[in-house]
């Protein structure tokens, strides 16, 4: 079989296998050919049509023929959808996790295809594709499986589909059935200071169990935390009508998966100094406080509801906001979906779009009828009702509401168009709706395994006992994550402060080194970079920067602290100097 080696360092960079975008938002921005260094990239071969052009007589033309159509690329796996966490690097001692995403034709059952995972030529895990993730692509997951126990240095692992070459239609090709990397286990001595030794502690409030790692931004304000976060769960208990009838797991991680939370039988919250994906700390706490709580009178509500419900019960996206403001500038802005599209395929579609859509729709029903009767509709529909979402949501409001989805659907476009147009929710949502497009761009390119459609997202219980604290806390921190995420930082302050123009230089700024390649050539962008070069250059890790021309206000940590320093910098000439 043909081999594929690559560096991790590249691997771990490179692009996710991407989900699509919904119909009638634009489609995630393709990566640059040279974004991730270290990466062999395969030569594309393209097939070149044939047109028979007919001779020139006065004959009728031919019958039209069909156009054959190209077979379906068949079971194969590259190097660049294959990711070992912990993320960036793996040092010995740490228990390696294999997310495996394959091209699957539509033939064949993606249960049906083995997975074998050898380490140095010895098996350490097989399986199937038996996972899914938000994007809807078929994953093999193998958590933990790989004990990196001793085992500093160079190491040569394999990744094998179909081993035993039991599948014959949709597999002709055994050629690209596999995939050997090698990767470098680095020597545990040279960790962060931070992460040496670093365990889980726990803090119990009288609502919830709240686990952090030790060395942490989050076990520094873990006093400030815990009243946090007992007020957004009594916030989310209050607007749902439903105390919790248990205790909640409340996991705080120090790094950035999707939009900074997901929920299941616990949450998991992202809390870091530099978090580049909006700061809407006590916002994010209330939407997944709202997921644990629902689950006890709707545990099999859909997507598109749940989602819904999540923002009109936490008040806002990221902030608090009118939404039935925020669901007419949809509208004005020509970003509306139909909702049988939306609610058929949710999480693709553009995540703004899609979760302000959802609660727009969600506070017209509460607020033109009243919660009790949403709350009793909501719990019912489930997507054993009808054979598609929307079918279900249809059936469900005509008994509920003597409505059908069309119905419904006219009648609340013909309130959200009766609204006042707000300019400034206008202005707002176009910059919002950048701000996270550009941020998604980012982690595409730079922190792939962030990217919310297709992140691991670990049960954090199971993590607790057979995984490691570093699958939470660990990521890229290369001179381009810390410069282009302390930039997304300030524009996502500029933009919650409403100065709009600041935040669009600022993503324009950030735009230009994403479609350079990382190439720092924009001139804001190449000023931040010096910044943080030099800080770091002195031992700094940059947490975040207001940047006023040649005066710099930063937040900085010393290299594996969570000490925070706050600096101020001026510019002279190409250096930033210490002002205090």
């Amino acid at each position: 079989m043909a081999k594929k080696i690559v560096s991790l360092i590249g691997l771990l960079l490179f692009l996710l296998l991407g989900g699509c975008a919904g119909s009638g938002t634009p489609s995630p921005e393709a990566l640059p050919p040279t974004a991730v260094p270290n990466t062999i990239t395969p030569a594309l071969e393209t097939a070149v049509p044939t047109i028979d052009i007919p001779p020139t007589n006065t004959a009728p033309p031919p019958a039209p023929t069909e156009t054959a159509v190209p077979p379906e690329p068949d079971l194969s796996i590259e190097a660049d959808n294959i990711f070992l966490y912990p993320v960036p690097e793996l040092y010995a001692g740490d228990r390696v996790t294999f997310q495996i995403l394959a091209h699957v034709p539509s033939t064949v059952d993606p249960r049906s295809v083995t997975v074998h995972v050898l380490v140095n030529y010895q098996d350490v895990a097989e399986g199937t594709l038996n996972a899914r993730n938000l994007a809807g692509d078929a994953v093999g997951l193998f958590e933990w499986a790989w004990d990196t126990t001793d085992e500093a240095g160079d190491q040569l692992v394999h990744i094998i589909l179909d081993r035993y070459d039991e599948i014959t239609e949709g597999d002709e090709n055994r050629d690209n059935n596999e995939v050997v990397l090698t990767v470098p286990v680095l020597d545990p001595q040279n960790l962060p200071p931070n992460e040496r030794g670093a365990t889980w502690v726990t803090a119990e409030t009288s609502c919830c169990n709240v686990h952090v790692v030790s060395g942490t931004a989050a076990y520094r304000d873990l006093p400030e935390i815990l009243v946090t976060v007992e007020t957004a769960v009594a916030q989310a208990a209050t607007r749902l009508e439903e105390l919790s009838n248990r205790k909640i797991d409340v996991y705080l991680i120090d790094r950035v998966i999707g939009q900074g939370g997901y929920a299941g039988n616990a949450m998991v919250v992202s809390y870091l100094d530099r978090h580049y994906a909006s700061r809407g700390f006590e916002q994010i706490l209330i939407h997944e406080a709202i997921h644990i709580l629902d689950r006890q009178f709707a545990p099999e509500r859909i997507p598109f509801l749940a989602e819904g419900m999540a923002v009109w019960g936490s008040g806002g996206h990221y902030k608090q906001e009118n939404i039935h403001q925020r669901a007419a500038a949809l509208v004005a802005l020509n970003q509306y979906i139909p909702l049988a599209q939306l609610i058929d395929d949710f999480y693709p579609v553009q995540h703004e779009i899609g979760y302000l859509e959802a609660a727009g729709f969600v506070a017209y029903l509460v607020d033109t009828y009243s919660y009790p009767q949403f709350k009793s509709f909501y719990a019912d529909v489930t997507a054993q009702d009808a054979n598609t979402l929307s079918q279900a949501v249809d059936l469900n409001l005509q008994q509920y509401y003597g409505l059908t989805l069309a119905q419904a659907e006219a009648d609340w476009l013909a309130f959200l168009v009766s609204l006042p147009e707000d300019q400034a929710q206008l202005t707002d949502l176009q910059t919002t709706l950048r701000y996270f497009n550009v941020m998604r761009r980012y982690q595409r390119f730079y922190d792939p395994t962030a990217y919310f459609l297709t992140a691991w997202l670990p049960y954090p219980g199971a993590l607790q006992t057979e995984g490691n604290p570093a699958d939470l806390t660990r990521h890229p921190q290369a001179e381009v994550n810390v410069t282009l995420e302390v930039m997304l930082q300030a524009a996502d302050v500029a933009l919650r402060a409403g100065d709009y123009n600041k935040a669009n230089v600022l993503l324009d700024s950030i735009t230009r080194v994403l479609d350079n390649d990382g190439i720092f050539i924009d001139p804001l962008a190449a000023s931040y970079l010096n910044l943080v070069q030099q800080l770091t250059e002195q031992g700094y890790e940059v947490q975040a920067v207001s940047l006023d021309g040649d005066r710099a206000e930063v937040q900085v940590t010393g290299w594996g602290t969570a000490v925070l320093t706050p600096l101020t910098l001026t510019l002279s000439g190409q250096n930033w100097i210490l002002s205090n």
